[in-house]
């Protein structure tokens, strides 16, 4: 065993300790499927903001992010941009009307929320659905997990993979949000540390102030072709033209209100803390984000490599002792975790609480005769088992590594804010506009449109291709709330109304009884 796989042995057993230890923690306080869903809306907002800021930003911006700097050039700073313009604003947008529009609902999760506040089990049950194109979201960070193994510890690429499904799955099962919560604001300080160091790890490796290191590094993209120096690389899988980089802000924008970060919007204990978690995010945001200049500095250091995802650990090697290379190592594999437990407790809760209990048990489809406390505890059961059932179809999606890490995980990330950007917004912001009809006619609308453009090929980038349809979704949304604008259904016209028992699906509050709920 070489030095840097005995240090990153150690790293990984101390990190693995550390996450067992938070699980554990997690798993005491998880007695209810609100302590699983939402860790009883009762977190503080500065562990939120860290705990929000690792599941945004995924294994996909340490190894695929830096990938793209690799592959494409100057180009991918757009993705910088995107995430600290685009991204910020939308959560501005969303979050704090949603945080306070759940002080009434008492929602457990995105489509829980779209349920209640539609009055419609057909919303809910479809953006339930919806949530498992995240599998793919998924499916990107075990791979990138996988390859941590690959390459620090020269495991076969399968037997990492299967490592650290099973690594995730656990301690999720266990905690739920709590675990999940706990677990990314620890993963986020270690992301914290290792993006400033790579930043900084320029000075050492180069010799030369910033500037300096950026010239040596645009001469060297440069001889590998103009458009790699370009704003603007046809090359690039994403940022190929000025439309699909509008594109990649409104998707970034939209991704704001994905499901396992609105979980942590209605996890936060004071909406009035609100602008503290959002203050939090972006000052976490902007140290992740150096990480993106290790790509840049691989060109120069360690040129040719065929697979472009290889880039921070090849650069890792040349620039940092063994000790620091095993760091990044477990840090890649937080990042993998902190953003796949999240969508594990979303996917989990979408099939138990928002399929199983309020809707097919609300509706005495099943659970007759069951106490109040028992559907509680077998929909966390479900909870549990779903959460297995997931880690293994997302590591069966990537048996095969994708090419692009950070291109994958777009697939679900857009599938998901295609179907749910449109009745979101017009609730918050156009309630009158907010009516069932139109937010069913959204949601298929949205998504159906997006698997037509990604299918067919009209969009070759991810991100445009679910921003394009996010805008298909929105203006079905408004074009049909319009027209149904006098329609007297369940949607109510005042985002902070609290239904009344027999007309939604909150009177199925955290602990209480099953009530009827309407289509």
């Amino acid at each position: 065993m070489s030095e840097l796989q005995i240090w990153m042995t150690i790293g990984l057993v101390l990190f693995l300790a550390l996450m067992a230890w938070l699980g554990w923690l997690g798993f005491k306080r998880t007695k209810t499927v609100a302590d699983f869903a939402i860790a009883g809306a009762d977190m503080g907002p500065v562990v939120l903001g860290l705990a929000f800021a690792a599941t945004f930003f995924s294994a996909a911006t340490f190894v695929g992010y830096t990938g793209w700097a690799y592959g494409w050039g100057l180009s991918s700073l757009w993705i910088v941009l995107t995430l600290i313009l685009a991204s910020p604003l939308g959560l501005i947008v969303v979050a704090k009307r949603v945080r306070a529009t759940n002080s009434h609902q008492n929602s457990l999760s995105l489509p829980d929320w779209l349920g209640d506040r539609y009055g419609s089990n057909v919303v809910r049950t479809f953006v339930a659905l919806a949530t498992l194109f995240n599998l793919f979201y998924i499916g990107a960070q075990l791979s990138a997990g996988a390859l941590i193994f690959e390459q620090l510890l020269d495991l076969p690429y399968l037997v990492g993979l299967v490592l650290i499904a099973s690594i995730v799955t656990l301690y999720t099962v266990g905690g739920g949000s709590f675990a999940d919560i706990y677990t990314d604001a620890a993963q986020a300080v270690l992301m914290i540390i290792t993006g400033l160091l790579v930043l900084v790890s320029g000075f050492w490796v180069f010799d030369k102030g910033f500037s300096g290191i950026m010239r040596e590094v645009t001469t060297t993209l440069e001889s590998q072709g103009p458009e790699m120096v370009a704003i603007v690389n046809p090359d690039s899988g994403i940022f190929y033209s000025i439309p699909a980089i509008v594109g990649a802000f409104i998707i970034q924008f939209a991704f704001s209100s994905q499901p396992q970060l609105f979980n942590k919007v209605l996890a936060l204990r004071e909406p009035k803390d609100m602008a503290k978690m959002i203050v939090t995010y972006v000052l976490c945001a902007i140290a992740f984000l150096s990480v993106v200049f290790g790509g840049f500095y691989a060109v120069v250091v360690a040129p040719g490599l065929e697979i472009a995802d290889e880039a921070i650990f090849a650069y890792a090697q040349v620039a940092f002792p063994v000790v620091l290379v095993a760091l990044l190592g477990v840090t890649v594999m937080a990042a993998a975790m902190s953003t796949s437990d999240g969508i594990f407790v979303v996917i989990s809760t979408s099939v138990a609480n928002d399929i199983y209990r309020k809707f097919l048990v609300a509706k005495g489809f099943l659970g007759k005769g069951l106490t109040r406390e028992q559907v509680d505890q077998r929909t966390l059961s479900i909870s549990r088992w779903v959460t297995v059932l997931t880690g293994v179809a997302a590591g069966a999606l990537v048996i095969n590594p994708p090419e692009f890490i950070g291109s994958f995980i777009w697939i679900g990330i857009s599938g998901v804010a295609s179907a749910t950007i449109g009745p979101i917004l017009v609730a918050l912001w156009a309630p009158k506009l907010a009516r069932t009809k139109a937010a069913i006619a959204s949601s298929i609308g949205g998504l159906v449109s997006y698997l037509v453009i990604h299918l067919i090929g009209f969009e070759e980038s991810t991100m445009a291709a679910g921003a394009w349809a996010v805008l298909i979704g929105l203006a079905i949304m408004l074009v049909a709330g319009y027209i149904f604008r006098n329609d007297q259904d369940n949607a109510s016209a005042d985002p902070t109304h609290t239904p009344s028992a027999g007309t939604t699906s909150p009177a199925i509050t955290p602990g209480a009884t099953p009530g009827p709920t309407n289509a």
